[in-house]
C-alpha cells in the first residue's frame, strides 16, 4: 500500500526470516533505518501522512485495532512490598505472580549469575536431540546440526546475561555426546574405574556375580564364553587404557599384592627391583602376607627370599626396606585405588586421553584435520585413527 492505493506486488530477493537467531538485532537495525527513510519520504512529499485528531477517536485503542488483553496469559507481579496487590489482582482480573517469572523467553528477577536461569536452555537442548535419531544421521549431518541449530540456542540469552563455566560445560557435553554418540568414545572406559571404585553398588555386584572377578576384586574377569558376548565385554577391553594408571593407597593389604602392583612407588616394586623380585619365594604374594603385625599398631616388613643375600645385593635390600619406610598394613581401612594421572587422584577422561599420547608428539595436526576443504567423513576418520 502506498498513499493508501495497492501498488500490486513485488518479488523478494533479500531479508529477514523469521527464525533466524540474529533477526533480534537486526530487525531493530532495520527498524531504525526504515523510520529514517520513511521521514524523509514524508519530508520529500512523495507520501502524505494520515492526521488522526483527538476529539474524533471515539471508544479506546480496543476498537481500533480490535486487540484484547489475555488474561490467562497475564499476571501482577508486585517488585517490594504491595500491600492492596489482592485488589488490583480483582480489579484487573489478573492473577498474582511472583519474581522470578519468564517474559519473551527471559528469566525476570532471576540472578544474572544463576545456574538455573539457564535451566530452560538446557532443556530446550534436550528436546531438540529427542527429535534426532542419531544412529540414523551420519557424523556430518549431525556437526551440521550442532553448528546450525544447537550453537544457535543459547545466543538470545547471552546476548543478556554472561554464561556460567557450568552451563558452558554442561552445554558442550551435551553436543559432544550427541556428535560423537554411537562412535568409539561411546565403549565408555571410565566404566572401568568405577568398577575398581563403586564396589558396593548394584550393577558392580551385578557384573562380579556373573563374569567373577580377578587381581583382588579391581576387574572383572576376561569373558570369552558365549554369554560373555554384549556391552560389558566391549567395556572390558578398554581396560587396557586404564589400568596401566591405576595405583593403589595400602589399607589392610588383601587385595593388592606386593610385588606386582603399583602401591609403594609410580612403579611396582617387581620393576623397581627386579633382582631381589628374582629372588622372592613368592611373587604372588599379598601386601598383608608380607607384614608381621607387633602389638596393636606396629609390624615389620619381612618379604621371603629363596638364598642368603651375597655382599653386593644388600644395597638394593637396603633401598628396598628404605622404600617401604613409614609404610604399614592398617586393619580398619580397606585397600583403595587412585589413578596417577592426575594429582587429585581422580579418574577423567582429559588425563586418560593425555596418558595415551605419544612423548615426542609436539604437535596435533588438528587444524589440518578439521580444514573445510576435507570431507567431514574423511576428518572424522583421521581424528579417530590419530
Amino acid at each position: 500500500m502506498v498513499n493508501g492505493s495497492p501498488t500490486g506486488f513485488f518479488q523478494s530477493s533479500r531479508g529477514l526470516r523469521q527464525g533466524d537467531p540474529l533477526s533480534p538485532y537486526l530487525f531493530v537495525v532495520v527498524m531504525e533505518a526504515f523510520s529514517v527513510l520513511i521521514k524523509r519520504v514524508v519530508a520529500g512529499g512523495f507520501l502524505a501522512p494520515c492526521l488522526i485528531r483527538e476529539e474524533e477517536v471515539k471508544g479506546s485503542r480496543y476498537h481500533i485495532c480490535w486487540l484484547r488483553v489475555n488474561l490467562e496469559k497475564s499476571e501482577l507481579i508486585p517488585v517490594g512490598r504491595v500491600e492492596n496487590v489482592d485488589e488490583l489482582a480483582d480489579e484487573f482480573g489478573y492473577r498474582v505472580g511472583k519474581l522470578p517469572s519468564t517474559y519473551l523467553g527471559m528469566p525476570l528477577g532471576a540472578p544474572f549469575k544463576s545456574v538455573a536461569a539457564w535451566d530452560g536452555i538446557e532443556e530446550r537442548f534436550r528436546k531438540k536431540l529427542a527429535m534426532w535419531k542419531h544412529q540414523y544421521i551420519s557424523k556430518g549431518g549431525r556437526i551440521t546440526l550442532v553448528r546450525s541449530t544447537l550453537s544457535n540456542l543459547p545466543i538470545y540469552f547471552m546476548s543478556i546475561f554472561q554464561m556460567p563455566r557450568v552451563v558452558r560445560i554442561r552445554l558442550e557435553k551435551i553436543q559432544r555426546d550427541f556428535l560423537w554418540g554411537g562412535g568409539t568414545l561411546e565403549q565408555k572406559p571410565h566404566l572401568v574405574w568405577r568398577f575398581a571404585n563403586e564396589r558396593k553398588a548394584l550393577w558392580n555386584q551385578v557384573i562380579r556375580g556373573k563374569y567373577g572377578e580377578e587381581r583382588g576384586g579391581w576387574r572383572s574377569c576376561e569373558t570369552r564364553e558365549a554369554y560373555g558376548v554384549g556391552l560389558w565385554k566391549a567395556i572390558s577391553k578398554m581396560g587396557y587404557l586404564v589400568t596401566p594408571s591405576f595405583g593403589f593407597v595400602g589399607g589392610d593389604g588383601e587385595k593388592v599384592k606386593f610385588w606386582k602392583d603399583k602401591w609403594c612407588e609410580t612403579i611396582p616394586l617387581s620393576e623397581a627391583f627386579p633382582s631381589l623380585f628374582a629372588l622372592a619365594s613368592n611373587k604372588e604374594a599379598w601386601v598383608n602376607e608380607v607384614w608381621t603385625a607387633e602389638g596393636e599398631w606396629g609390624g615389620s616388613w619381612n618379604p621371603c627370599f629363596n638364598r642368603p643375600f651375597n655382599d653386593w645385593e644388600l644395597e638394593e635390600v637396603e633401598r628396598l626396606f628404605s622404600c617401604l619406610e613409614g609404610k604399614k598394613v592398617r586393619g580398619d581401612e580397606e585397600d583403595r585405588v587412585k589413578w596417577m594421572a592426575s594429582k587429585d587422584g581422580e579418574f577423567s577422561v582429559k588425563s586418560l586421553y593425555r596418558t595415551m599420547q605419544p612423548g615426542s608428539l609436539a604437535f596435533f595436526p588438528s587444524k589440518i584435520i578439521w580444514n573445510s576443504c576435507v570431507q567431514p567423513k574423511l576428518s572424522f576418520f583421521a581424528w579417530e585413527a590419530s
